[in-house]
């Protein structure tokens, strides 16, 4: 399709390209329904799988409570964030959400399912 296209616009040079209003490159026909019917069947048998819901909810869970934890305590946060926490603060008023965002992001599963524990499982040594 996208040779098709360029032939059919007679595209000579990338300037030609970019100037057009519309999308030059695509897939044939063919290939969109094998990506229509590829997409279905990832939906239907794997992002919408039980068990693959059940672990997205688990990890919202974590990444939530985790979240509130540390924002409505910054005093659990590791000492490195809560130094960049006060140096924030100083100058513009405080970012305390993002940089508790940052945080998380930066966590591995393990990492955070392992915080997870040590703040809420009361058996679990901190």
């Amino acid at each position: 399709a996208t040779a098709r296209n360029i032939e059919q616009n007679d595209i000579t040079s990338l300037d030609e390209l970019k100037a057009l209003p519309h999308n030059v490159a695509g897939y044939s026909a063919q290939m969109d329904e094998l990506n229509a019917e590829l997409k279905s069947y990832l939906y239907a048998n794997f992002y919408r799988h039980y068990r693959v819901v059940r672990m997205a909810t688990k990890a919202e869970r974590v990444l939530r409570d985790l979240f509130e934890a540390y924002v409505e305590e910054p005093l659990q946060l590791p000492d490195s964030v809560q130094e960049k926490l006060r140096h924030e603060s100083a100058g513009d008023g405080g970012n305390l959400h993002r940089i508790v965002c940052d945080y998380l992001a930066g966590m591995t599963d393990r990492y955070a399912i392992q915080e997870h524990k040590r703040l809420y499982d009361p058996e679990e040594r901190v």
